[in-house]
């Protein structure tokens, strides 16, 4: 166990050493002798000694209380008070310093020991004191905040859900008013708003079922095999039914057929890139989902996820780089991303400045992100205004073993 380190401030040179000398045969480490309290902030900053024995009547422009003070604030260490005499309003000054103990000159050996065991103890216990209100204040911001998620998720749900209940509402009644009267080519195109309006409902109660299992760390990984070319059609085919502005969706699948993953959590990350690059680009145009395998130690990171400077990549838990990888990527014709807010859009809740008023709830990449993240994955994103998107994702081929983020 190491010894007790103190350091002594003491502006008579023979009570120094005798202080010194005291102090070295109860068994403790005299990290310095200094004579002023200028010396004693600066041999207090280099030594971080657990006490400070100062004398409160020091020679220069600071007393030992002045010192005191800085070193208490500064660094956090306890002051023991030596004083012989001192005049009534200085002794009130120290009093204001909360210092740890006083030994009056001239004291016994004993009383030496006993004030510094006392003082430390002390605090210790202080110590230990504030670290539990932190932990407590911690705590307490945390619960705060999971509250404020927990309603911020009810408000979102009950807005978002409301427009398609209102839609679904208003289908079924034209449907049940106009039978007779409306043609097989308008009924289709309600039916078509009906399926469009609940998949928008399941979607956000999905989105909020993910988000909720994943604060309360409920989040699992089930990898099981899988038809890929047929899991990624299917999808875009029930995306293609609710898709208004008539994109073209197309998959490339390249030298991939199958794999194992965990069909929930792939099915999260796809869902919500694919919507995303249908939304984000009003005008319609061309979104493309690759599929892509690369052996192991193919390529480095850097290759499989950007292809310029601008490139925004997000893969702390990534270390599959030397394993066999599925690449997935999304590329869309839309409105961008703005440079300046490229490293925030994983952000929960977070909706970038250019977006307007096409309707989201900033849930959608958290979620990506956390289902990449649980498979071991990494995320990267390249994006232009008024260009487009590419989001790269880049699994295990074989996710076996999955983390729990």
């Amino acid at each position: 166990m190491n010894p007790i380190k103190i350091l002594v401030v003491e502006d008579e040179v023979i009570v120094a050493q005798d202080i010194a000398g005291r102090l070295k045969k109860l068994g403790y480490a005299v990290t310095a002798t200094v004579s002023s309290g200028e010396e004693a902030i600066q041999k207090a900053r280099e030594n971080q000694p657990d006490l400070v024995l100062m004398d409160i009547v020091l020679k220069g422009d600071m007393d030992g209380v002045t010192a005191a003070e800085k070193i208490r604030t500064n660094m956090n260490v306890p002051t023991v008070f030596l004083t012989a005499y001192a005049d009534d309003k200085t002794l009130q000054r120290a009093k204001l310093t909360d210092p740890f103990g006083y030994i009056i000159k001239p004291f016994q050996q004993n009383d030496l020991r006993v004030a510094i065991e006392i003082a430390l103890h002390r605090h210790e216990i202080e110590t230990k004191m504030q670290e539990a209100l932190k932990t407590a204040e911690a705590a307490r911001e945390s619960l705060e905040e999971k509250s404020h998620r927990q309603n911020h998720y009810i408000s979102m749900a009950a807005h978002e859900l409301r427009n398609p209940l209102n839609a679904i509402l208003i289908s079924a009644e034209l449907l049940e008013v106009a039978r007779t009267r409306r043609s097989d080519e308008s009924q289709v195109r309600t039916l078509r708003l009906v399926h469009s309006a609940t998949q928008k409902m399941n979607q956000l109660i999905d989105d909020m079922l993910f988000m909720g299992r994943a604060e309360a760390g409920k989040l699992k990984c089930n990898p099981l095999p899988i038809n890929l070319v047929e899991f990624c059609q299917d999808l875009l085919d029930q995306l293609q039914l609710g898709n208004e502005a008539k994109h073209k969706l197309t998959l490339i699948p390249s030298n991939v057929t199958s794999a194992i993953l965990d069909q929930q959590l792939l099915h999260g990350i796809l869902s919500n890139l694919i919507a995303n690059a249908i939304k984000y680009s009003p005008n319609g145009g061309q979104v493309t989902l690759e599929l892509e395998y690369r052996q192991a130690g193919e390529v480095d990171k850097e290759a499989i996820f950007c292809f310029s400077p601008e490139c925004l990549l997000t893969n702390s838990p990534f270390t599959n780089i030397h394993s066999p990888l599925l690449i997935m990527r999304v590329r869309d014709e839309g409105i961008g991303i703005p440079e300046t807010e490229v490293g925030k859009i994983f952000e929960i809740f977070y909706r970038c400045q250019n977006t307007g008023k096409i309707k989201g709830n900033g849930l959608g990449l958290t979620i990506v992100k956390k289902a990449v993240e649980l498979q071991g994955g990494a995320i990267g994103c390249e994006s232009k205004i008024g260009v487009g998107t590419t989001f790269t994702v880049a699994l295990p081929y074989v996710a076996l073993s999955c983390r729990i983020k």
